[in-house]
Order: C-alpha cells, then sequence, then structure tokens
C-alpha cells in the first residue's frame, strides 16, 4: 500500500511538472516588448484590456509571412494583441516607443513565433475623414431665338398723269354755260334793237 501511495504520488508530481513546463513554453512572449499569455481571446475586454476592439481592417500594419506584423499607423492604439494556436502575445504602446514593427505572437519550444491565427487592436477608432464630393449646381442654358419679324415694305403709290380727255373735261366742263350766256345776251341785244325801233 505504502509503495502504491508512493508511485501515485510521485506520477502525480511528474505530470504537475510536466505541465507546468509545457505551460511556461507556452507562456514564453519572445520579445520584450510582449506579456504572453495563455489560451485564446479575441476582444480586448476578453483580454483585460481597456479601449474598443479594433479588427486589422482598420488598422493600418503590414503582416508580413503570416508571423510578423508592422503597425503602420497607430494613432488612437493603446495595445496589440497578436493569437496563435496555444495563446496570445499583449503589446502595450508605452511598451513600443523604439517601434511598432515585428509585432509577434508567442514562440515554441525552438524560439520561434508560432504562426498568427488571429490580431486586433484596443483603443479608439479613428475614422478617417470623408472625402465629400460636391456637385456644382447645374447650369441651365436658355437659348432664346429672337423672332423673325416681317416689316411690310410700304408700296409707292404712283398717281398716273391725267390724260387729255380728262384735262379737257375738268378744265372745259361748263362750255355750253359760256355758249347759253352768249345766246342770251344776243336775244337781250335784239329785244333792246327791237324796243328802240319802236321808239323811233
Amino acid at each position: 500500500m505504502p509503495r502504491s501511495f508512493a508511485a501515485v504520488a510521485g506520477a502525480l508530481f511528474v505530470l504537475i511538472v510536466s505541465t507546468a513546463t509545457a505551460h511556461g513554453a507556452v507562456a514564453d512572449a519572445g520579445d520584450s516588448r510582449a506579456t504572453a499569455h495563455e489560451k485564446s481571446v479575441a476582444t480586448c475586454a476578453a483580454a483585460g484590456l481597456a479601449g474598443t476592439t479594433i479588427a486589422p481592417a482598420s488598422v493600418q500594419a503590414d503582416v508580413k509571412e503570416g508571423t510578423y506584423i508592422d503597425v503602420l499607423d497607430h494613432t488612437g492604439i493603446t495595445s496589440v494583441v497578436v493569437v496563435s494556436s496555444s495563446g496570445y502575445n499583449v503589446y502595450l504602446a508605452e511598451k513600443l516607443a523604439k517601434g511598432w514593427a515585428d509585432l509577434h505572437a508567442p514562440v515554441d519550444s525552438g524560439r520561434l513565433p508560432e504562426k498568427i491565427t488571429a490580431w486586433f487592436a484596443c483603443g479608439t477608432l479613428i475614422e478617417p475623414p470623408s472625402s465629400s464630393v460636391t456637385t456644382p449646381p447645374s447650369t441651365t442654358t436658355t437659348t432664346t431665338t429672337p423672332s423673325s419679324s416681317v416689316t411690310a415694305t410700304p408700296v409707292p403709290t404712283t398717281t398716273a398723269p391725267a390724260s387729255k380727255d380728262e384735262l379737257a373735261a375738268t378744265g372745259f366742263g361748263s362750255a355750253w354755260l359760256l355758249g347759253l350766256g352768249a345766246a342770251l345776251v344776243a336775244a337781250g341785244i335784239a329785244v333792246l334793237m327791237v324796243l328802240r325801233r319802236r321808239r323811233a
């Protein structure tokens, strides 16, 4: 019985030591700027970090060979979380004063960074200014066609000269009156002569 107890105790000790050793290997950040953690997280709140979870699509960064991350613009970012299959590294902004390049997940037993399975940033998401395009007001061109007014050309009135017959009719239309007058005068003279003869 004592031997069995000793064997069980020894097995438990070996298990605990091996587990601790394995955990110690996984928890190796492999970077003095980072802190390694076990398991996997997907949000800043789950990692115990302040700020909003910022997706990679909203971060200007370059991922090299699926292992290293270069953050090109860290405006508003307070931390970066790099996740692998066995754990994650947390990079705080204050520890990245020397540069935001070559961020990676924890290293494996060979001291090589594990492949990145996910990553995100924490902080304040700053949206880029939207480029608003102002459409100029449409200019309406109104073409006025001048109305063509036709002015009637006055037709000159030409008075034809009167013919000789018309002149004769106009100048001597009362000739018969003159003849009548002459006849009356002659008659008067004749009457006077008759009267004188009778008196004589």
